[in-house]
């Protein structure tokens, strides 16, 4: 009963875990917020959950800010690289869904489809990746799609792991905002990060 209590405890090892997860998740908002940050945020938030699973995490907002920092450039021209395809995708998908039939729509569905996909595999990888690997844009593009591919199993997985929390907190917002404002976005990538970990370490 003591140990459990003790300062090494793992009750204390859990709440210190849960006020690091806390602490995460709201610098992370607050990166966000001006948008065009988003990549380096994303990416300063893969490192720091990369290294939480890996027990090495050391001072939550020095590492953050440090992570920030150093990847912000290429971390940004990626977000708005992704930004930019996104919007292409979500417009032709509206157009699509307002006029989208006979068969030059239906080619055009069959060449959406997949180009969107392609875009989540991408953005699935491509911020851890530049969180663990020092790389060009264009590599870590590539990169980000090829291990998509290779990792075909887990990249379901990963995507699952991302979308299921979205879209439940789309359907019960009451829940949902919550979840995100506090933890969600630090606890979801510090799942993801035990499942990166695995595959980069194969690299």
């Amino acid at each position: 009963m003591g140990n459990l209590f003790s300062y090494e405890g793992p009750l204390i090892s859990f709440l210190e875990r849960l006020a690091d997860l806390l602490i995460l998740n709201l610098i992370f908002i607050i990166c966000c917020i001006p948008v065009f940050t988003a990549g380096a945020a994303l990416t300063a938030l893969s490192t720091i959950t990369r290294k939480m699973a890996g027990k090495e995490e050391g001072y939550i907002l020095r590492g953050y800010f440090k992570a920030f920092k150093e990847n912000f450039l290429q971390a940004t021209a990626i977000w708005l690289i992704l930004l930019f395809f996104a919007l292409v995708f979500v417009t032709d998908l509206l157009v699509l869904l307002k006029y989208g039939t006979g068969g030059i729509f239906f080619l055009l569905w069959c060449l959406t489809f997949p180009a969107g996909l392609m875009w989540l595999f991408v953005f699935v990888y491509v911020f851890p990746l530049l969180a663990r690997f020092d790389n060009t844009i264009k590599n870590t593009l590539k990169n980000a799609l090829l291990l998509s591919i290779r990792f075909l199993p887990w990249t379901v997985v990963l995507l699952l792991l991302m979308v299921l929390p979205f879209l439940a907190g789309f359907f019960y917002p009451l829940i949902g905002i919550p979840f995100y404002l506090f933890m969600g976005f630090s606890l979801i990538s510090l799942a993801s990060s035990y499942i990166f970990r695995k595959l980069f370490e194969r690299l």
